[in-house]
C-alpha cells in the first residue's frame, strides 16, 4: 500500500457521547462539536504545563480504508526525525498503520501500513524510537516487538518500512508500554499493573525484572536528563487503577520505583471517556517535552512541559522611583531562540505616559551603578551595549500606563551587526530600558534588568 498524502491546514477535535478503551470495543463513526487546538506554545517553567494539544489524529487521518471506517483505535506514540508518530487501527477489520504527523501544526502528512503477526484487534501499542539507527518499534501481543526503518530521504516526508520482528523471551504477554534508552541499546516494557521489565533485542530476551509500583501503565518514555523513565498511567491521580478519566504521568527511577514526581494529563469531552495510551519524550525550545496519545471519543495527542534545560528570563537590579511615582518593570514572553527571526518579546511596564524611550542590551553581565547623584536610578547592564528602536510608550500623561515594547529577535535578525549577533545558544544577554523624565536628574529615568540565556 502507497503512503496517503495530504495537506492539512488545521486540525479540529470533536467531543463525542462514547468512550473506546484498550480493553472494550469501541464506538463506530462518530461525530460532534468541535474546538480548536492550542498551538505550540513556548515554555512556561511548571512540570505538567500543556504546550499543545489536542491534536486531533482520528478524524485527519485520510488513508484507506476511509471513508467508511474510521480510524478510531490510535495507541500509541512516538516523536523522531522531526514528526510525530501515531500507531493504530481503523475498526475491528484488520486494518492498521502508522500514521506521520507534523510537529508543529500538528497537520497529517502520510500513513504506512502495520505488520501484525498474530489475530489482533489492537495492532502495535506504544512506539520508541533509536533515532540514530533509523528505526521505530512497537509492541504487539504474543511478545512480539515490530521493527521498522525510517528513510528520510524516500520522499518529500521520508518513508517507513517494516523490517523485521523479535518475539521477547519471557515478556509480559503483550508487550504495551515500551520505552527505549540509548545510552545502553535497552528497552523497557510494561503492560498494566505488572513489572517493569528491561529487555535486549540480542538476544530478544528480558534482561531484567524490576518492581511493580501499582500504576496500570499503558505508555512509557525515557528521560535523557534525569535518566529516569515516565509512566503514562490509567490511575485516579494520586491513587489506584481506574478504568475512565484517570490519565495521570509518574516519574520511576530505572528500576520502576516511583519518585514523587507526577502530574495529571488534560481530560477532554464527555465526562468517563478518558483513556491513557503511549507516550513519549523529546526536546524543543530548551525544554523536555512529554507527547501523549489520549484515547477518547476523539483519540488525541497532547504535548507537556516536564523539565526546562534553560533558566528562564530573571528581573534583576533596582527599579527607578518616577517623577509621577512610577516604577518601570521589565519583562520577557517568548521563547529566546538563536534560531529563530522573531518571537522573544521585551516589555517595560509601568513607564509614565507618553514618554519617548526603548530597551537597550548588552552581553557583558549585570551592572548595579548609579545613574547620577540624587538619582532613583541604576544602570543594571554593563557596558558595551545597544540601543533597539526608540518609541512612544503611549498611555496617558502623568499616569503609569505607558509601555514600551521590543521584539528582541526580530531586532537582532533586521540588524546582523549588532552587538553580539549573530547569536548561539547558551549566549547571556542583559537588557534595560530608558524613557525621558525631564524634572528627573538626567532628564530620564532607567527601569530594572532582566537578563537571559539563548536557546537553540
Amino acid at each position: 500500500m502507497k503512503p496517503v498524502m495530504i495537506a492539512a491546514s488545521c486540525l479540529i477535535l470533536a467531543s463525542f457521547a462514547g468512550a473506546q478503551s484498550e480493553d472494550s470495543a469501541p464506538l463506530g463513526p462518530q461525530g460532534g462539536n468541535s474546538a480548536t487546538p492550542v498551538p505550540l506554545t513556548n515554555p512556561q517553567m511548571a512540570l505538567g504545563t500543556l504546550l499543545q494539544g489536542p491534536i486531533d489524529v482520528m478524524n485527519t487521518v485520510t488513508a484507506p480504508p476511509t471513508p467508511g471506517t474510521i480510524w478510531n483505535r490510535q495507541l500509541g506514540c512516538a516523536r523522531a526525525w522531526g514528526y510525530y508518530w501515531v500507531s493504530g487501527g481503523a475498526g475491528t477489520t484488520g486494518a492498521f498503520a502508522i500514521h506521520q504527523f507534523d510537529p508543529t501544526t500538528g497537520a497529517y502528512i502520510q500513513s504506512f501500513p502495520q505488520t501484525v503477526f498474530s489475530a489482533t484487534v489492537w495492532g502495535a501499542r506504544d512506539l520508541a524510537a533509536d533515532e540514530a539507527a533509523f528505526k521505530l518499534y512497537g509492541g504487539m501481543e504474543g511478545n512480539v516487538l515490530a521493527e521498522y526503518t525510517f528513510n528520510p530521504a524516500g520522499g518529500p516526508n521520508g518513508t517507513l518500512t517494516f523490517t523485521t520482528s523479535y518475539t521477547i523471551s519471557g515478556g509480559p504477554g503483550t508487550i504495551r508500554a515500551l520505552a527505549f534508552n540509548p545510552n545502553t541499546g535497552r528497552f523497557f516494557t510494561k503492560n498494566f499493573n505488572n513489572n517493569l521489565q528491561e529487555f535486549t533485542l540480542v538476544p530478544p530476551a528480558v534482561f531484567l525484572n524490576h518492581n511493580a509500583n501499582g500504576k496500570s501503565s499503558y505508555g512509557l518514555a525515557y528521560d535523557a536528563l534525569n535518566n529516569t523513565l515516565w509512566q503514562f498511567d490509567q490511575n485516579i491521580p494520586g491513587g489506584g487503577a481506574t478504568t475512565t478519566d484517570g490519565v495521570e504521568f509518574n516519574e520511576t527511577d530505572l528500576t520502576g520505583l516511583v519518585t514523587g514526581r507526577t502530574f495529571v494529563g488534560t481530560v477532554y469531552g464527555v465526562s468517563g471517556t478518558n483513556i491513557a495510551g503511549g507516550c513519549d519524550m523529546f526536546v524543543a525550545g530548551g525544554v523536555t517535552r512529554m507527547l501523549a496519545l489520549h484515547q477518547n471519543t476523539v483519540d488525541e495527542l497532547d504535548v507537556y512541559e516536564v523539565d526546562s534545560l534553560t533558566p528562564p528570563p530573571t528581573a534583576y537590579c533596582t527599579s527607578s522611583s518616577t517623577t509621577n511615582n512610577c516604577t518601570p518593570a521589565m519583562a520577557a514572553s517568548g521563547t529566546p531562540s538563536a534560531a529563530a527571526a522573531s518571537g522573544f518579546t521585551l516589555t517595560c511596564n509601568n513607564v509614565e505616559g507618553q514618554k519617548l524611550g526603548l530597551i537597550f542590551y548588552g552581553i557583558a553581565g549585570q551592572n548595579n551603578v548609579s545613574w547620577g547623584t540624587g538619582s532613583t536610578s541604576f544602570l543594571c547592564v554593563k557596558t558595551p551595549t545597544q540601543r533597539m528602536t526608540s518609541q512612544n510608550s503611549g498611555g496617558t500623561p502623568g499616569g503609569c500606563d505607558g509601555t514600551i515594547s521590543q521584539d528582541f529577535l526580530a531586532f537582532i535578525a533586521g540588524n546582523p551587526g549588532a552587538l553580539g549577533a549573530p547569536f548561539s545558544a547558551g549566549a547571556v544577554v542583559d537588557a534595560q530600558c530608558w524613557f525621558r523624565d525631564p524634572p528627573a536628574v538626567k532628564t530620564t529615568n532607567l527601569s530594572n534588568g532582566i537578563e537571559w540565556t539563548m536557546v537553540p
